[in-house]
């Protein structure tokens, strides 16, 4: 009994200094990202979309398809340059320009999508105090049937 109680104390301490967290979830195969550093987590599809592991500062995680034609990144970040939300929008809009499909702004997030050269960006960015989160994914427009569901399910279980 006294083993097993030391054994379960070193485990709860190896996940509570572990800087990333990947929790299985039953439902079609996804798992939960968490972020320790930047306090948000999300959701992906670990059939389709595979880690690549943890960026060295602790920001956030990259995820590619085995075949590198889908990338999703997610990752946080101090407002070092004081931006608003509404300005970091306002870039995104310039930056797809006649290309938005879809744009929503809201107090605290805002997501924008687009098609440029035959591809689906879609971000979303949420500003909780000084911390910027953004979940972005890019793929083929031609894999729309799969990743346009894929892409909302991931959106709505982004948190921070």
């Amino acid at each position: 009994m006294k083993n097993l109680i030391c054994f379960m104390c070193l485990c709860v301490g190896v996940a509570v200094a572990a800087r990333q967290i990947v929790f299985a979830t039953p439902q079609n195969g996804y798992k939960t990202y968490v972020n320790a550093r930047f306090k948000y987590s999300i959701s992906y599809p670990a059939d389709l979309l595979i880690p690549q592991g943890e960026a060295e500062n602790g920001d956030g995680q990259i995820f590619r398809e085995k075949s590198g034609s889908v990338e999703m990144r997610v990752y946080g970040g101090y407002n070092v340059s004081n931006e608003t939300l509404r300005s970091r929008y306002a870039e995104l809009i310039r930056k797809w320009n006649n290309g938005i499909t879809y744009k929503v702004m809201r107090r605290d997030w805002f997501v924008v999508s687009a098609l440029v050269n035959g591809k689906i960006h879609y971000q979303k960015t949420i500003l909780r105090g000084d911390v910027f989160k953004t979940f972005e994914i890019e793929y083929d427009a031609v894999r729309g049937s799969t990743y346009n569901d894929v892409t909302d399910r991931i959106a709505r279980s982004f948190k921070g």
